[in-house]
Order: structure tokens, then sequence, then C-alpha cells
């Protein structure tokens, strides 16, 4: 008898100790933790050979993160299309980038990128310049791609006199 009631115990015992509770879903203090606001070019026309240089701006809610980017100018001349590529999806260009202040919980971020060899097209060729941008801890962590086209002008093109 002794030990049916030490099993019995046991069990009212254990069967007290089991409880569950269900987590309220978590909503994060911010809708958008990684955003690129502009992607603008510095100067509207280049020579041939030039370097162009973009200024690209935005949020990020994690200053520890990396920001990386890859870049394509994309032309045509006499009906031959060209694309010019800096950096890839596989290996991105990690930016330098400069943070302002925080404001809501997102701190400013903005960084000037270099796209050298874009540059090396016939005269008086119009390149169209996009930006893909990776906000993450490393290329192993991906949080998804961002893309972003040169808003420096109305029709989204740099000039190569």
């Amino acid at each position: 008898m002794k030990l049916y009631h030490l099993l019995l115990l046991s069990l009212v015992v254990i069967a007290s100790c089991v409880k569950t509770k269900t987590l309220p879903l978590y909503t994060p203090p911010i809708a958008t933790n990684f955003s690129v606001k502009s992607l603008n070019h510095t100067l509207d026309s280049v020579n041939v050979g030039d370097t162009i240089y973009l200024v690209a701006a935005g949020v990020a809610a994690d200053s520890s993160k990396y920001i990386y980017t890859y870049l394509t100018a994309s032309s045509t001349v006499g009906g031959t299309s060209s694309l010019y590529t800096y950096g890839s999806a596989a290996a991105p260009v990690k930016l330098l980038k400069n943070y302002g202040s925080q404001t809501g919980g997102l701190y400013s971020w903005s960084d000037t990128i270099l796209l050298p060899g874009a540059t090396l097209v016939p005269h008086n060729t119009k390149l169209t310049i996009v930006g893909n941008f990776i906000y993450q801890l490393s290329l192993s962590s991906e949080l998804g791609t961002l893309s972003a086209t040169d808003a420096g002008i109305g029709n989204k093109t740099v000039y190569v006199r």
C-alpha cells in the first residue's frame, strides 16, 4: 500500500507542476528596421572614364549590423545594351556607413559609394543606376535585399559626355 500511495502522490505532484501559458504575439516597436531613403549621384553628367559618386541614405534600427550593396549601371548605345556591375548578390560591397542621430528607434545612415569603371562607355551615353542593399550581421545571416533606383534626377540617369 505504501508504494501505491507514493506513486499516487508522485502523480499528483507532477500533474500540479505542468502549467501552460500562451504568450501574446510579439509586436516589434518599429515596423521597418531598415530602409534606403535615397540613392543620388553627385553629378548629373560626367566624362568618359570618370568615377561616379553616389550618396545613399536611409534609416536602420541596429547600428551594429552591416550594410552591403551591389550596383548595376545599364546603358543602351545604338541598339546594343551593356550592363556594368559593382559587387554581386553573392559578394556585395560592405559600406562604410556614417550613423546620425536616433529618432523613433531608428538611426539615420549615409555613405558615399564610388562607382569606378561604369563610365567606360561611348560618349553621349545615358547610364541608369540601380542599387541593391542588404542589412545583416554577416553574409550568412541575410535579412533580405532592398532595391533603390538612382533618384538624383527625374529620368534616373547619369549622362556620360
